[in-house]
């Protein structure tokens, strides 16, 4: 995202992600080398620019046990700032 901004000025506004737990296809078994219909852990991003036209859109699946997500939420901080150039805060 920080090339993005640099690079084209396209900076992220807002993101949406949705974790759930979905079973494993025969091409994600096959990929992620689990049984047919194991549970995986799925995450579906949406980045969106300051006009709200998507820039960004991802969906990854990982297998048990791979990792692990931090979701922290405050009432007296915005949960996304940026500005070309700058990190994620």
């Amino acid at each position: 995202m920080d090339s993005m901004a640099e690079d084209a000025g396209i900076v992220a506004h807002y993101g949406e992600h949705l974790i759930d737990a979905v079973p494993a296809g025969s091409d994600d078994a096959r990929l992620l080398r689990v049984r047919r219909g194991g549970p995986l852990l799925r995450r579906r991003h949406l980045t969106s620019n300051q006009d709200g036209r998507p820039i960004e859109w991802t969906e990854d699946r990982y297998r048990a046990g791979s990792v692990t997500f931090d979701v922290s939420n405050s009432v007296g901080t915005a949960p996304l700032v940026r500005a070309p150039g700058s990190l994620l805060t």
